[in-house]
């Protein structure tokens, strides 16, 4: 067969760089079958398909044989997510294959009304390529009729693929042929139960991280670029090491590990999402391996002008609130410096248990306090987010979104040794609240070990209200403000995130310095960040903003009257009835027990209250009333809007 007639016309073969989630989506869009290969899958992408996009039928070989740990990932997920996988495989809709050896292949072959797509890309089928936040992808591919010569070749190249592959879920449906009186929803819920812990196996965990710690070390001018890991004699231990390690191809020779160091730092960051970051106490030092290089993040003071350029920036990112439309610009203000001391400080956040846990024992299981950044859309969390990361990441480094929150991407990233925290930008708390409450009641306080790196959590969300287990565990933050979008807010962001800001670098040794100190722990976690901010100030000789918290913002505002001005002005739950001796607080039919009572909780003690259904009588109406209209309420009289007398 002629070149021509296999090949198709070099006038069909398009191309697209995958920038943008649209990208990617035009892909696969006009189609109603799939079949491909992917080295990683997302399991909630696969049920979009064929729920949102009308496709009929997947055909999925994923590129290794991870069949515990895929397993592990639908446990985190809802049972009904699981259960809806296990219907389209029980009518053959959905097939998902594993290979014996591992597959890097990136093929799609797309059927719909008698044209096929075949593509040929460098992104998986996942969640993290679609978006494109953290990579870029590149793809090619061509439309072709059926019966075309390079389809069919494509297609016997792909079933070569499938040989030696079994379908993923196979045993679950041998389970529920065989348990046709149990309730479906037991049998998976058994199966599920089977999996293996997903914690990180504790010496495949340490070996990991002496290899970024090897990793973060400066290179040697004319030196190799590699690191050299003696691999543990347990079998099993050190067939999960190698396995994990096996996209880098490293290089065995008897009990020694060879990996590309560069590679290795490249590998971690796009795994995870998050570079390796490394806090070493005794050089004083803060080490950061990116894009495959590795930067030292302390500096000592410079010239009192490059702080205060440096301080200047910081300040002009606080003041786009002025961008924005609030009640309260100064307390929004606050809240966003009280957030950037948190991010600037959570690279030292496993350091800061490590001390606390030597002072208090046991006596206090607490770890420091997970940041919790909420409020509607539109009020800047994301870009806040991408700004304090670039701080410290010295350039462009998206956060992970919401749906990767989950325990095994918690805890592999973990098992890397890094401390940048993992921040996770629009979190939907309701999806998952078990799992949501399992992380932050045993992140620090069961799975947390000294030896063993753990990076600082930070998480957005437009949930505001959360139960009463997480008040002492979290510290959140309302971003009181909305923005427009317009060309000149966007032309004012667009110029603070070009220009570079070197204050962490000077925050990093100075906290470190601060950290050994006597009293460096209060009940303020962020007091060893505001004297180290303070003493960024002084050195500038720059007075500190109005906004700046010398305080916790907690002692600063009253957030119980902000949450009733929330309630009543902002959300529209609750609306309030004057008489002459009391006052009738009636909330919407929707507003929950717990959601109730916890405004109850906000009401100072001088309120004296009784609950009647949905309605709350406040018995001392005049208390109550001075208490919304307090010493520092928004700059607006808001009660006039809606009290009625």
């Amino acid at each position: 067969m002629s070149q021509g007639s296999l090949f198709p016309e070099a006038m069909s073969i398009k191309t697209v760089v995958i920038l943008r989630r649209k990208d990617f989506d035009s892909l696969f869009e006009g189609f109603t079958k799939m079949r491909a290969v992917s080295y990683v899958v997302s399991p909630d992408l696969l049920l979009e398909f064929l729920d949102k996009r009308g496709y009929s039928e997947l055909e999925v070989l994923v590129g290794e044989n991870l069949t515990e740990p895929y397993r592990q990932e639908l446990a985190q997920k809802s049972i009904e997510l699981v259960e809806r996988l296990a219907s389209q495989v029980q009518t053959g809709t959905l097939r998902i294959y594993v290979p014996e050896r591992t597959v890097h292949t990136k093929l799609y072959i797309l059927e719909g009304q008698g044209i096929f797509r075949v593509i040929q890309s460098s992104a998986n089928f996942t969640e993290t390529a679609r978006q494109a936040g953290q990579q870029v992808n590149y793809a090619w591919y061509a439309d072709l009729p059926s019966g075309h010569p390079w389809l069919e070749k494509v297609t016997v190249d792909y079933r070569k693929h499938l040989e030696r592959s079994s379908l993923f879920m196979g045993d679950l449906m041998d389970l529920l042929g065989q348990s046709q009186e149990t309730p479906k929803r037991d049998v998976i819920e058994n199966w599920l139960k089977g999996i293996q812990s997903d914690d990180v196996d504790l010496e495949t965990k340490k070996c990991l991280q002496e290899i970024s710690f090897a990793s973060v070390e400066p290179f040697q001018p004319g030196v190799e670029k590699v690191v050299v890991q003696k691999l543990p004699d347990a079998p099993a231990v050190r067939k999960q090491l190698e396995r994990t390690l096996a996209p880098l191809n490293p290089i065995v020779t008897g009990s020694d590990l060879r990996l590309n160091i560069p590679m290795y730092l490249r590998y971690v960051q796009e795994k995870n999402g998050v570079p390796i970051l490394l806090i070493d106490r005794e050089k004083g030092e803060v080490r950061l391996g990116v894009n495959g290089s590795v930067k030292i993040l302390t500096q000592s003071l410079p010239d009192a002008a490059s702080v205060n350029s440096a301080l200047e920036h910081l300040e002009a990112y606080v003041q786009t609130v002025d961008l924005g439309q609030t009640a309260d610009p100064l307390f929004a203000k606050t809240s966003m410096m009280e957030a950037l001391l948190f991010v600037l400080s959570a690279p030292f956040a496993h350091e800061y248990m490590k001390i606390k846990r030597v002072k208090f024992g046991t006596i206090d299981p607490r770890g420091p306090l997970f940041l919790y950044i909420y409020g509607p859309s539109q009020n800047g969390k994301s870009t806040f987010l991408r700004f304090a990361l670039k701080l410290i990441g010295t350039q462009a480094i998206e956060p992970l979104s919401g749906g990767d929150f989950t325990k095994r991407k918690i805890l592999g990233a973990s098992a890397f040794g890094t401390a940048f925290p993992l921040v996770f930008d629009d979190v939907v708390v309701s999806q998952r609240p078990g799992m949501f409450e399992e992380v932050l009641k045993s992140y620090w306080e069961i799975w947390w070990r000294d030896e063993y790196v753990s990076p600082q959590i930070i998480l957005s969300s437009n949930v505001y209200t959360l139960k009463e287990w997480a008040k002492s565990r979290v510290k959140k933050l309302d971003f009181d403000v909305h923005f427009v979008s317009s060309a000149k807010g966007k032309e004012q962001l667009a110029r603070l995130f070009r220009e570079e800001n070197p204050v962490f670098k000077w925050f990093s040794a100075l906290y470190l310095s601060q950290m050994s100190e006597p009293g460096a722990l209060t009940d303020d976690e962020l007091q060893p960040a505001r004297t180290v901010m303070r003493k960024l100030y002084d050195h500038a000789g720059r007075p500190l903003p109005e906004y700046f918290p010398q305080e916790s913002i907690e002692k600063l505002f009253d957030t119980g009257r902000r949450a009733w001005y929330d309630l009543l002005n902002r959300m529209g739950k609750a609306r309030i009835e004057w008489d002459e001796d009391r006052a009738m607080v009636h909330f919407t039919d929707d507003m929950q027990h717990y959601e109730m009572k916890e405004y109850e909780n906000y009401l100072p003690q001088v309120v004296k209250i009784r609950r009647r259904g949905k309605t709350l009588v406040i018995e001392n109406p005049r208390e109550f009333k001075a208490w919304l209209d307090g010493p520092t309420p928004p700059r607006i009289s808001w009660w006039k809007r809606f009290l009625r007398w």
